[in-house]
């Protein structure tokens, strides 16, 4: 990500609760499946590590279209 994505992103999160909201569950969703991805791998894990991950895009799929109309 460059300084101006960074900057962006923090101009939207500033004036967009929707936005905001998105990007802080983003964050969470990394840093949870960071953590399972930790633990010992199994078929349950693994679809919980795949459901995070496709909720994960979903939101950065509407962070995307919002940041459409910032640019």
């Amino acid at each position: 990500m460059t300084t101006t994505d960074k900057e962006l992103i923090e101009k939207v999160c500033a004036e967009d609760e929707e936005f905001k909201a998105l990007y802080e569950d983003h964050l969470a969703f990394e840093e949870k499946i960071d953590d399972m991805l930790k633990r010992p791998p199994t078929s349950e894990l693994h679809f919980e590590v795949e459901t995070l991950k496709k909720q994960k895009l979903a939101g950065k799929d509407k962070m995307e279209r919002i940041l459409t109309r910032y640019r």
